[in-house]
């Protein structure tokens, strides 16, 4: 329920024992390691050697893998081991260490990669025939073997296709050089023709050929009529065809194996991680040190990984002036969910306090109050439990939105909303049972009595800022900053709550009414004088005044809550009109009870996935954007350990490993 203590620690590790324990620390995954740059050691000792050297042989492994496990998904046939619910294959530590420690994988790498390397030399040929047969089609007619379309001892003859606007004008030309033409064929606008003239006027021949867009075909390299070159290569084309269809069946054959390349990916992938950090940290000759923070209760287990290595040794740091911790939030589990606003908004910085626990409550209500539809959450809920059960991983972001659409539910109930308003308009008569009991239970209805709604938003909001303003007045004094505390949080509070009761109390006791006005009117003085504590009178005064202006702000944002109730009455709103053109379609004869079942469950979808979305998107913003600013100044850095992470495979836990 705070931001997590942390320790600044100094490993030092003898370099003929660091990729172990490195390993090691890696498993456990409890240190953030601070590369050269960054550690104050580097700064203090300037002569520390930094390896510098990327491990390449490391990342081309990872690369080889990625391109072989690509390889196999684009020819995998059958169903997938994964689903988008576990994406991860789970795989039990002995197999794991099996695979990664014998050859059978790197021998699976290299013949699937040959296997690639031939599939893209026969697409190559493939795609090169496929050229060929299409330039070879127009001559097909031509009975001269190709080898004689070529320069004799006086002659000279040139191949190609002619545009048929401009043949007229060509042979024109050429026969005042006396150069012959025959016309082979025709390929749509293009007349195939065979050009001969003395080779002494070759030269001009060929640039009035090119005057005319002449396009030269060769036939280098062939031998024999165009009829039997188009057999061959057609049947060459079968023959490659063959081929990739043998190929593929290969590796579709190879990609019941994948799971080992997935493995070796993973293993590659966190030893890349482990080499990056060990060349990336200062050191000595003969010694690594691995300077970075650790959680405050997480220091006796690093001080156990440690003591399991004879070479390694590790001591407490004091953090340097100015230098800033990494950040983490330590949660309960009831709350642990809604860390995802908190990590959406940014990290607080190591002086705040965690909003987490502060926020959970309000958005889960703000989210209710926004769809307030107990058909809708109650839809929700079924969902979102058979996800959270069939789901893999981290499931934080589903247990909050669960959480959420149990208080649709009960915002829901209380407001009358059952899939907007089906149960007044589309249960039978017979069945007013059902209408009694969501009567009994509702407190008010929005749509016909929209006031409380309106006051309960106000309520929520206003009540939601001076929590945030508490907040930080106790975190002010928690950091000792007393006149922070009493000038810009507890004269704001005495100050607004001071006017809410001035008015409140006005006509029913003058008296209490004048009283609350003269303490408003003392913390005037205190915000005009204090707010800017450390400017001249000039800088006060320009301060104070803007700081007394900010009480419109404060109004404008208790306004701002009143999306709550708007959200609320547009979902039921929209509810309504699908019930209304239900209603109607039933009333279509034979067909209308199924076109009405179907458009109650189309619309209502719709409108509840739109509710839904703005509900969890209005509930964000009023929490960043009215309740944060009161109290957290943010911009800290997130705390990253180096762990094992698996892009693939999911290892199951046992002693020592956990994947």
């Amino acid at each position: 329920m705070a931001i997590a203590e942390m320790k600044k620690v100094m490993i030092a590790s003898h370099r003929s024992e660091v990729g172990a324990f490195l390993e090691a620390l890696q498993q456990k995954g409890i240190v953030q390691v601070l590369d050269a740059e960054r550690a104050m050691v580097s700064k203090e000792w300037p002569d520390l050697q930094v390896e510098g050297q990327r491990p390449r042989d490391v990342q081309e492994m990872v690369s080889r893998l990625e391109t072989a496990i690509d390889f196999l998904n684009d020819h995998a046939v059958g169903k997938s081991e994964t689903s988008i619910f576990k994406p991860l294959v789970e795989v039990d530590p002995g197999s794991y260490s099996d695979i990664v420690s014998g050859k059978e994988a790197l021998a699976l790498l290299d013949e699937t990669e040959a296997l690639n390397d031939k599939i893209d030399g026969l697409l190559t040929d493939k795609e090169n025939t496929i050229g060929l047969l299409g330039m070879l089609g127009p001559w097909k007619d031509m009975d001269l073997a190709v080898e004689e379309i070529s320069d004799s001892e006086k002659t000279s003859c040139i191949a190609g296709l002619l545009p048929d606007k401009n043949f007229d004008e060509v042979v024109e030309k050429l026969g005042e050089v006396s150069a012959g033409v025959e016309v082979v064929g025709m390929t749509g606008a293009m007349r195939v023709c065979v050009v001969a003239c003395m080779k002494e006027d070759k030269g001009v021949a060929q640039k009035i050929l090119r005057s005319g867009d002449f396009e030269v075909v060769s036939f280098d390299g062939m031998e024999g009529t165009v009829s039997e070159l188009l057999e061959k290569h057609k049947q060459g084309l079968c023959d490659i065809e063959s081929s990739i269809v043998s190929c593929n069946e290969k590796a579709a054959e190879l990609s019941g194996k994948k799971l080992s390349l997935q493995i070796l990916f993973d293993h590659f992938q966190n030893l890349l991680g482990r080499e990056e950090t060990r060349v990336s940290v200062p050191g000595t000759e003969s010694t690594v040190l691995l300077e970075g923070w650790v959680k405050k209760r997480h220091f006796g287990q690093l001080e156990k990984v440690v003591g399991g290595f004879g070479a390694s040794s590790v001591t407490e740091m004091e953090i340097a002036e100015g230098e800033e911790p990494p950040v983490d939030i330590d949660n309960p589990s009831a709350v642990r969910p809604f860390e995802t606003i908190t990590r959406l908004y940014g990290m607080p910085s190591p002086v705040d306090v965690d909003p987490t626990v502060f926020l959970a409550p309000f958005f889960a209500l703000f989210f209710g109050l926004c769809l307030t539809d107990a058909g809708y959450g109650i839809i929700m809920v079924a969902g979102l439990w058979w996800a959270i059960r069939k789901m893999q991983g981290n499931k934080g972001a589903l247990w909050m939105v669960l959480t959420c659409s149990v208080m649709a539910i009960i915002a829901g109930a209380l407001t009358g909303g059952w899939f907007g308003d089906a149960v007044q308009t589309l249960v039978p008569a017979k069945y007013a049972w059902v209408n009694g009991f969501r009567e009994k239970i509702m407190l008010f209805d929005p749509i016909t009595n929209p006031m409380p709604f309106f006051k309960l938003s106000l309520a929520l909001g206003y009540a939601q800022i001076m929590f945030g303003l508490v907040i930080a007045f106790f975190n002010n004094l928690r950091r000792k900053e007393y006149a922070a505390a009493v000038c810009e949080q507890l004269a704001w509070l005495i100050f607004l709550n001071s006017i809410v009761l001035y008015g409140v109390t006005k006509k029913t006791s003058p008296g209490v009414s004048a009283f609350f006005g003269i303490v408003a009117l003392s913390q005037v003085f205190v915000i005009f004088f204090f707010t800017e504590r450390k400017s001249g009178i000039a800088g006060r005064i320009g301060g104070g005044t803007f700081a007394l202006f900010s009480t419109v702000f404060y109004l404008g944002d208790v306004l701002s809550y009143v999306r709550l109730m708007a959200l609320g009455m547009v979902t039921a709103g929209l509810g309504i009109a699908v019930n209304i053109l239900v209603k109607l379609v039933m009333e279509v004869p034979y067909v209308g009870w199924v076109l009405g079942a179907l458009l109650f469950v189309g619309g209502h979808l719709f409108n509840m996935a739109m509710s839904t979305l703005s509900s969890f998107v209005h509930s964000l913003r009023l929490q960043f954007v009215e309740f944060f600013p009161k109290f957290l100044a943010g911009g800290g850095h997130d705390f990253r350990p180096m762990k094992e992470e698996y892009k693939h495979v999911t290892i199951k836990k046992a002693e020592g490993r956990s994947g």
